[in-house]
């Protein structure tokens, strides 16, 4: 069996009989299919599909595999031996080099985009250009994968696939999915709350689609415990949202019930999307986060200037509350926690003090100014884009992100998201809001899962999260209960904002806000289960 290192550096992840077996007995309907398997890897779906085809009365099943590795390639000959089996870059084969297929089945590779560097540029994304498909520059190397294995199909034929859970969030996802409904009579994915792969942090779906060049009928999403599952929630997709590429995976998470009451209330124009009222953005970008933030001793000992220096929040890690005031920010510096940026004008070094030359002089002795986002500036210490936020947002994290209103003035780097709010609009109302029902479903459905049950927002997700502004004596009353001085749960502070605005101020019954809570839970219990 082919290494851990291996099949990390392939993107692969061989896929189990179960899983292989459920996908090759819907896609292989007649003893006479001829079957591909663009990724065979070990030859999982291989000994399927030739199990299947055996079954359904063939005496020379047609099976084709295609894999980069000598290693894996070989346990597939002796898994099946009449598989007729070719070792090249699936990319590297154009649809006229094989003969067309009735069923494309497999797990295609992996790779991230930092790491999808070969073809990336070159054959991969020229393959799905081919196909109509122009796919950004960080897609992962699935995507034109699966595009591209599409065109071996013949007429009405059929693709069943492993596909990374990527498939129903990510912005590149949308123009594969497009090409899918475009290109299908009828597409199916089932998500399952267990993994499928247990030594892979990535979460996976299947996919099925039927009728290839066929005009598209419908789109159907299930969701379950695992493959083994009777009770399953099935619901049927609007394509025109995945042709405007609005689809996403997790709103069928959540009983339909619950996707009604928060589609009316995203309608409702007493609510808002945070991006139209804020900017959510990144903050800053050191290229070395230890060098350029300081704590107080460091800055007393390397007699760093107070003129080079911005007071800064690294991260939000202990906070809680609305706003985070100048008091807090001592409290941490006086801790000892690196509380300063190392703010320098884009000039010469000779033109600053000799301490300050000599700290310099400390990080290019370790490297810093080889870095990458140190070496692309004039001047390698210089940290551009360095301004003060409105308030700061949690991107990355395993509950409801953190918003909280700057009330101190300071600056951040981009290990937290920063928002400047539009004139009119107090930061520190929609930080008071921001715990309701409504605002973590919102963020649920908007943002992703990571592997591990982390949870992360991107900035244009972020701006999608529905918030509602409270009046003036709401914003009283809560700023009064969510600031007391006893520690309040995470529920505690969900069900004061919905006591205050979703049902005083919206009207929502109680009855809606639990809907509204028990469905930001599903998906939550969902996340963290991977």
């Amino acid at each position: 069996m082919a290494t851990a290192t291996l099949q990390k550096s392939l993107g692969a992840f061989y896929t189990d009989k179960t899983v292989a077996g459920r996908l090759v007995d819907w896609a292989i309907c007649d003893g006479s299919s001829a079957v591909l398997d663009p990724s065979c890897g070990d030859g999982a779906f291989l000994a399927a599909a030739y199990s299947r085809l055996v079954g359904l009365g063939s005496r020379s099943p047609q099976i084709y595999g295609v894999d980069v590795s000598t290693e894996a390639l070989q346990i597939a000959h002796e898994r099946v031996e009449t598989a007729h089996l070719i070792q090249k870059n699936f990319f590297s084969l154009a649809p006229d080099s094989l003969p067309s297929f009735d069923c494309v089945i497999g797990n295609p590779p992996f790779i991230r985009y930092q790491t999808f560097n070969g073809d990336k540029d070159t054959i991969g994304h020229q393959r799905a250009k081919e196909a109509g498909v122009d796919l950004p520059r960080l897609a992962s190397s699935w995507a034109p994968f699966v595009v591209h294995a599409s065109r071996f199909l013949r007429r009405g034929g059929r693709l069943a696939m492993v596909m990374p859970s990527e498939l129903g969030h990510a912005m590149y996802a949308r123009a594969v999915l497009r090409f899918l409904v475009e290109n299908f009579k009828h597409l199916a994915v089932e998500m399952f709350r267990n993994k499928l792969f247990e030594d892979l942090s990535q979460s996976t779906v299947l996919l099925f689609c039927e009728g290839y060049g066929e005009p598209n009928r419908a789109f159907i999403v299930s969701s379950s415990e695992d493959l083994f599952a009777s009770d399953r929630q099935v619901d049927k997709v609007d394509v025109a949202t995945v042709k405007a590429g609005r689809f996403r995976f997790t709103p069928y998470l959540i009983p339909k019930e619950a996707r009604s009451l928060y589609e009316g209330l995203a309608a409702d124009s007493r609510v808002r999307r945070l991006g139209d009222i804020a900017d959510v953005g990144i903050g800053y970008v050191t290229g070395a986060n230890d060098f350029f933030h300081l704590s107080a001793e460091e800055c007393s000992r390397w007699e760093i200037p107070k003129r080079f220096l911005r007071p800064c929040l690294p991260n939000l890690r202990g906070l809680e509350g609305i706003e985070y005031h100048l008091k807090q920010w001592r409290e941490r510096r006086a801790r000892g926690d690196k509380a300063y940026l190392l703010a320098l004008p884009q000039v010469p070094d000779s033109a600053f003090p000799p301490s300050l030359r000599r700290y310099l002089r400390s990080g290019e002795t370790d490297g810093l100014h080889l870095r990458y986002k140190c070496r692309i500036r004039q001047f390698w210490y210089s940290v551009p884009h360095v301004r003060i936020a409105d308030a700061f947002l949690a991107y990355m994290s395993g509950e409801q992100p953190l918003l909280i209103a700057n009330a101190a003035n300071l600056v951040a780097p981009n290990t937290v998201h920063v928002l400047r709010f539009a004139r009119g609009n107090d930061p520190k109302r929609y930080s008071a809001s921001w715990r309701s029902s409504l605002t973590r479903l919102s963020c649920e459905l908007e943002g992703h899962a990571l592997g591990g049950g982390l949870f992360k927002m991107e900035p244009s997700e972020a701006e999608n999260v529905l918030v509602v502004r409270p009046r003036a004596a709401s914003f009283k009353s809560l700023r009064a209960e969510l600031s007391g001085g006893t520690t309040k749960t995470a529920e505690c502070f969900s069900e004061i904002t919905d006591r205050l605005v979703l049902r005083k101020q919206l009207g929502l019954s109680q009855s809606d806000c639990v809907m509204l809570r028990e469905a930001a839970g599903k998906i939550e219990s969902w996340r963290k289960h991977k």
